[in-house]
């Protein structure tokens, strides 16, 4: 990879990572909830740009700049790792498997409803 790319993921990660926190920071009362939105939402814009980019002149640099770096920034899978631990720890076995199987399930369900969004507009 270039260092142009490099520098574009970096850009964009540095976008998804300031919508992240500010997603945190203004839904923090809700917490851990924003962790699952920022997932789901974050998978169904990858679905959307995943769809975007078949057939653009430059996929490399859009990737770089979008999916991997804006979403890869925004999502937070990492964090949502954590709280799951966190739930575990503190015996919330209910909460733990009601929010790792909304996680999942939302952001397959979201790229999916992302996929059959973009083809309703492109027909």
């Amino acid at each position: 990879m270039s260092f142009s790319g490099f520098l574009l993921i970096g850009l964009g990660g540095a976008l998804g990572s300031m919508l992240r926190g500010f997603t945190a920071l203004f839904f923090s009362f809700l917490s851990p909830w924003p962790t699952l939105f920022v997932n789901v939402v974050g998978a169904f814009v990858i679905g959307l740009l995943v769809k975007q980019m078949e057939g653009t002149a430059n996929p490399e640099s859009f990737r770089n700049f979008w999916i991997i770096g804006v979403c890869g920034g925004f999502t937070t899978f990492s964090a949502f790792g954590l709280e799951i631990v966190e739930m575990l720890k503190s015996s919330q076995w209910t909460m733990s498997s009601v929010y790792l199987f909304l996680n999942v399930l939302g952001s397959v369900l979201a790229i999916f409803m992302a996929f059959r969004l973009f083809s309703f507009f492109q027909s």
